[in-house]
């Protein structure tokens, strides 16, 4: 599954779940909240879940991007090694 995502899209992931909001995200990955935000949609809708609940003050990952996170994260280490 993870295989037929577009890799810049998990790195994207994985920054908003790290840094707990796009614009904290969009910093690190040194480009715009919109293209982050952008990213995530994209993602969210390639795999037909959400993945993070918006708030004012950040996000939060829902339970199936708590999931993704794992395993993007193992797929990353086993892909970068």
């Amino acid at each position: 599954m993870l295989r037929s995502v577009d890799i810049k899209d998990l790195r994207y992931f994985v920054a908003v779940y790290e840094e707990g909001g796009f614009a904290r995200a969009g910093i690190l990955l040194e480009t715009v909240q919109s293209n982050v935000s952008a990213r995530i949609r994209r993602l969210e809708a390639a795999l037909g879940v959400q993945l993070f609940e918006r708030h004012r003050r950040g996000v939060a990952a829902t339970e199936k991007g708590e999931k993704l996170y794992r395993q993007v994260i193992a797929y990353l280490e086993e892909r970068d090694a």
